[in-house]
């Protein structure tokens, strides 16, 4: 594996987050667990991101996963209900959404979506949600779906005139003080993501804590990252009438740190599966007490450590800071022909400072490298005092 040498530099900015007078609400809804067709993998892990993102940023939170038809259908009309004497009211839905006829559709999942007249019947229409919140002062919609979506198939399947071929969601006019992000473009689709997390998520729970941005400006932050690890692959699109400006976290960032609870370092790896001549791409926003040690093993358990040195550094809000490897650059990790085929995993740990020969840092390694080597994602060494992350990457 080729690693091409890179400068680097580190500047340490935190945030400390104000009260907020407004009343603000938000929905998180994360729908994974589909009975009809192959489930999503991160589409709780995505919700769980951003409420927690949204609970830093002063919002009463409900979150609802893996809801069938009436279950939806309850928590949509619970929130607009609360969402009436509200301020600011936000919704994320992760998970699969359709669109016919130009009318979007969240899906629950039970659905079966055997005709489009079952479409309509069995979820949610998009359109509830934006006509339900037109006269909140504030409205923030976020729809992280449209993930290759297999309910098109079934539908074409049916005989729907509308789906079409088309796999994304289509465009919405919002009325008012009212922003609604899309994962990607209409009519394509968005990535489920190689890790824990969706792209989009990812992006999402690193800005809105950030603070100071409008959040329009804060969307076009979260589309360069977006389109940054994916490759200009997928680009979120925001479409917005808003004439009151609204920050997640007003003015500028002080010096009053984060608690570990509150900063969560993330690990992204790309793409899923390479072959010789192609590159490996790591981004992992890392928390301001931990050194990262990156490495990669293979499918046979051979250990190549990746210095931190040959990664771009980047600092970033909240106390983290972004080490990278991106496609197309300099700083390109390339699969060479005689890499070892199979699955291997890349990932960082915490390193605790301990000398390269030190007896206990190379138990303290083993001990990782055997929970890394079993396909765990995150966790920490036995004795609790370590942190690491790995991801997959299959060499082919």
């Amino acid at each position: 594996m080729t690693v091409f040498r890179l400068m680097c530099c580190l500047v340490m900015s935190v945030l400390a987050f104000p009260a907020f007078a407004e009343k603000r609400v938000a929905l998180v809804i994360g729908n994974g667990a589909y009975q009809q067709v192959t489930p999503l993998k991160n589409a709780r892990n995505d919700g769980t991101l951003i409420a927690e993102s949204f609970r830093r940023t002063g919002f009463e939170v409900t979150e609802a996963y893996d809801l069938d038809e009436d279950a939806m259908g309850v928590a949509v009309d619970a929130f607009l209900a609360s969402a009436s004497q509200a301020d600011v009211a936000a919704v994320y839905y992760a998970g699969h959404g359709v669109q016919v006829n130009g009318e979007n559709y969240l899906v629950p999942v039970d659905a079966k979506l055997s005709t489009e007249n079952a479409l309509a019947r069995d979820s949610i229409a998009l359109s509830q949600l934006t006509e339900g919140l037109t006269r909140v002062p504030i409205a923030l919609i976020f729809l992280d779906a449209c993930r290759d979506n297999p309910f098109v198939d079934l539908l074409q399947g049916a005989g729907s005139r509308s789906a079409g071929g088309t796999r994304g969601l289509a465009v919405v006019r919002p009325e008012g003080d009212m922003l609604v992000a899309f994962a990607t473009l209409p009519n394509t689709t968005a990535s489920d993501g190689t890790g824990r997390n969706s792209p989009f998520a990812v992006a999402l729970s690193r800005h809105i804590p950030a603070g100071g941005a409008e959040v329009s400006v804060m969307m076009k932050r979260v589309t360069a990252d977006v389109m940054a690890e994916t490759g200009g692959a997928q680009r979120p699109q925001q479409l917005t009438q808003m004439q009151k400006e609204f920050y997640f976290v007003p003015g500028q960032s002080d010096t009053a740190p984060k608690t570990e609870q509150e900063v969560r370092s993330l690990l992204s790896v790309y793409p899923a599966r390479v072959t010789a001549g192609e590159e490996i791409s790591i981004v992992s926003d890392i928390d301001a007490g931990c050194r990262p040690a990156f490495f990669a093993l293979s499918a046979g358990g051979k250990i190549t450590l990746l210095p931190a040195e040959y990664f771009a550094v980047h600092p970033m809000h909240g106390g983290q800071t972004r080490y990278e490897i991106s496609p197309g650059s300099q700083y390109a990790l390339v699969v060479e022909p005689e890499d070892e085929k199979g699955v291997m995993r890349v990932g960082y740990f915490c390193d605790p400072g301990l000398a390269k020969d030190d007896p206990a840092r190379l138990q303290l390694l083993r001990d990782i490298l055997v929970q890394v080597n079993d396909g765990v994602d995150e966790g920490t060494s036995a004795d609790g005092t370590t942190p690491f992350q790995s991801r997959p990457v299959e060499i082919f």
